[in-house]
């Protein structure tokens, strides 16, 4: 069964430059500090629309094997300060997937279709409800847009507190993702990061979204 192991590696493919578009296989495209990422590890994430990816057909990037590699490094982070998700939160967001899904049915169809491991899919939507801890508890539990800031980004007239509230929450989300990318700048020197794919190129996902 698929998992996050290497299935195939395109070596040849990869070295030569060229775009990936023959019959879709697992292809190893990154290496984070030793663990390696497969095309099916971003190809899951998508198809489950977690870690910041959408569900998609479209070739795998080289930005997608970067945006991949920092979910390794906000996970990495958020265990060293002992982030982890609590199993009724994993529950919610793993309804959710099912809920996208259509039915629990046809969520475990496609993934027997796809012979893709039901605890592998489950481990990344843990690891998403992680990645959403670590946010909040690193970066946007520090952040408090004052009033001032709050009545510019609404501009000139009157405003009711819901009008306020929502301006203040897009604010600190800003706020707090601006200094989620400040941070991940400095780990990506400190880390080590191959990405396997030549600039410009792309590969076929093994599978599709269900």
């Amino acid at each position: 069964m698929r998992g996050p192991a290497v299935v195939a590696l395109l070596g040849l493919l990869l070295a030569s430059g060229r775009t990936a578009t023959a019959a879709p296989l697992d292809a190893l495209i990154g290496v984070v500090d030793g663990r390696t990422v497969a095309a099916s590890d971003i190809a899951l994430a998508r198809a489950l629309g977690v870690l910041g990816f959408a569900p998609s057909t479209a070739p795998i990037t080289q930005a997608e094997i970067e945006r991949f590699a920092d979910v390794r490094l906000l996970l990495d982070e958020a265990g060293r300060i002992g982030i982890s998700a609590e199993p009724a939160e994993t529950e919610r967001a793993w309804a959710a997937v099912v809920a996208r899904a259509g039915s629990n049915g046809a969520l475990d169809h496609w993934l027997d279709a796809q012979a893709i491991d039901r605890a592998w899919a489950r481990r990344l939507v843990e690891q998403d409800v992680v990645r959403a801890r670590f946010f909040e508890a690193r970066f946007a539990a520090f952040v408090f847009p004052d009033e001032a800031a709050v009545s510019a980004a609404l501009g000139p007239g009157p405003h009711d507190e819901p009008a306020r509230d929502a301006a203040r929450a897009r604010l600190a989300r800003e706020t707090a993702e601006r200094a989620q990318a400040e941070w991940l700048q400095g780990a990506r020197r400190r880390a080590n990061i191959q990405i396997l794919l030549p600039a410009g190129g792309s590969i076929a996902p093994p599978f599709p979204p269900p």
